[in-house]
């Protein structure tokens, strides 16, 4: 007989309010496939230092033509790219949202996870809480040029004057609705959170 699924959040009451701390979800194969990228850039770096830095120093008085131009811009995206990856992997690896929710405000952070910064709402302003689960799909790009691998797929969900905010990303719709029942009769969120 299958044992009841527990889920991934950590539900805490202090005296401030509420304090969910939900881990990210661990996606092997994506994170197998982002190690051998890492892997490989870092194999393409340490061929880069050495080459580049040597066509560079011999060119050095060429100017900045278009083969040199172009070597630069291409090096910057590489480069960056690279580091988006393992700020990625990194997320999956050690990332966890935390979300306070106390009778004034909502505030959201992804702890591990650089350049995301931390957001507060106005729980007077948060509209139609509800849930929504986003299957995770192993791809790149979709027919609307936008990086899927990478969106953020909350699946708990409000409105905030005409943005949809979205977090507890790859939690199962079960779990969602629990977290967001016990919120609600806690009294931190009211009626007006759900209209």
């Amino acid at each position: 007989m299958e044992k009841p699924y527990d889920g991934i959040a950590s539900i805490e009451q202090t005296s401030n309010g509420y304090h969910i701390t939900i881990p990210a979800k661990k996606h092997v194969s994506v994170m197998l496939f982002l190690a051998l990228w890492v892997a490989a850039w870092f194999v393409g770096l340490n061929w880069a230092d050495s080459s580049l830095l040597e066509f560079f120093l011999n060119n050095r008085n060429s100017g900045f033509g278009f083969n040199r131009l172009f070597t630069m811009i291409w090096l910057i995206f590489w480069f960056t790219g690279g580091l988006f990856v393992i700020k990625t992997l990194l997320w999956f690896l050690i990332g966890k949202e935390v979300i306070v929710i106390d009778r004034e405000q909502i505030s959201i952070a992804r702890k591990n996870d650089i350049l995301f910064r931390n957001k507060i709402f106005d729980l007077r302003e948060v509209k139609n809480f509800h849930v929504e689960e986003e299957p995770f799909e192993f791809v790149f790009w979709t027919r609307g040029n936008d990086l899927k691998l990478f969106k953020n797929r909350g699946t708990i969900r409000f409105e905030y004057g005409f943005k949809t905010i979205r977090f507890a990303a790859d939690m199962d719709q079960a779990e969602a609705n629990h977290i967001l029942e016990k919120l609600k009769f806690s009294g931190y969120l009211n009626s007006s959170n759900f209209n």
